[in-house]
């Protein structure tokens, strides 16, 4: 039984051994109706949660990042940043690529070398991939889009983005000039930071530490 239901779920007797309906019956069903529309995530706590659960994925030394792309209330791809499908991760042989010397080429930019796609652009090409169409959806990311990935999100069809942390960057400033450069396309598609709140993070932290499926009280078969 989970912590955060037991103060609803205590009250709940045990079932009859007849098993009749009874007014008990009733006063349980309804305390555990309660405590499950209490810690039940929102549609957009959920696909925040999904695209957390994707950046545990990430074979990126900088920082992990998960993205989900969803219409309809139904999952249409993800992604996670990371090398493409087949090719070795900087995982593999211990080494952050693009900071080599030997790796870098004259007159491009070193982070423009990294192994890794980021996790956006990676949920665009899984969509593609497999021929599923992902126009008027919405973008769950972990990290605020970079300028590329967003104005490919744009291209894809993509209509709304949700992400739960802004870049944080080094020099000030950084974080508003972000945003003020989505709010050039706000005719084409809409930004919100996301945070999720900390009922949705505890009841999620408590279903992956625990098995899952255990039943929810004795009271239910």
């Amino acid at each position: 039984m989970f912590s955060h239901w037991d103060g609803a779920l205590r009250m709940c007797p045990n079932r009859s051994k007849s098993g009749s309906q009874s007014e008990d019956d009733f006063n349980c069903h309804s305390d555990l109706s309660e405590a499950l529309s209490r810690t039940r995530p929102s549609w957009n706590e959920y696909f925040m949660l999904m695209a957390k659960l994707c950046a545990t994925r990430s074979t990126c030394y900088s920082r992990p990042v998960g993205a989900v792309i969803a219409r309809d209330k139904r999952i249409l791809a993800t992604g996670y940043n990371g090398a493409p499908p087949g090719a070795w991760h900087c995982t593999d042989r211990q080494e952050c690529f693009w900071r080599q010397p030997q790796n870098q080429i004259p007159g491009i930019e070193p982070r423009d070398l990294s192994r890794a796609i980021h996790a956006e652009m990676n949920a665009v090409a899984h969509a593609a991939r497999y021929g599923i169409s992902i126009n008027g959806s919405t973008l769950y990311c972990t990290l605020s889009p970079c300028v590329h990935c967003f104005k490919t999100l744009i291209s894809a069809g993509i209509v709304e983005v949700y992400f739960e942390h802004i870049y944080d960057f080094n020099d000030q400033g950084g974080d508003k000039a972000l945003l003020a450069y989505y709010e050039q396309y706000a005719d084409l598609i809409k930004v919100k930071q996301l945070s999720i709140s900390e009922t949705s993070l505890e009841i999620a932290g408590q279903f992956l530490q625990s098995i899952t499926s255990s039943r929810r009280h004795e009271h239910y078969s």
